[in-house]
């Protein structure tokens, strides 16, 4: 799995970041050898900026949630559009997730 650190995890616009996260040992030999190879590792600042970043992260998943349904719900009801497909409507023909607080 790949996933940015820079969007989600670091949430303040001022880190650059990722992450290569894997179950499969030879795979991650060979990811680690390359990191140390090529350097591609945060420095501690930016260690530092991410780790600030991932204390507002519940807070800020949930307000992305929120404002999701609240999108969702309004598309729902407006007349131009036919069909809104989104997990937390109640109409959704998937499985039932928890709704946000």
């Amino acid at each position: 799995m790949v996933h940015s650190l820079t969007k989600y995890l670091g949430g303040h616009s001022d880190v650059i970041g990722g992450a290569v996260i894997t179950a499969n040992e030879e795979l991650a030999t060979r990811i680690h050898y390359l990191q140390k190879g090529l350097g591609g590792v945060l420095g501690a600042f930016d260690s530092w900026l991410v780790l600030r970043g991932i204390e507002t992260l519940a807070v800020r998943m949930d307000r992305h949630a929120a404002n999701a349904l609240a999108v969702a719900q309004f598309l729902e009801k407006h007349p131009a559009v036919s069909r809104t497909l989104y997990p937390g409507l109640p109409g959704h023909p998937g499985p039932r997730l928890p709704r946000v607080r």
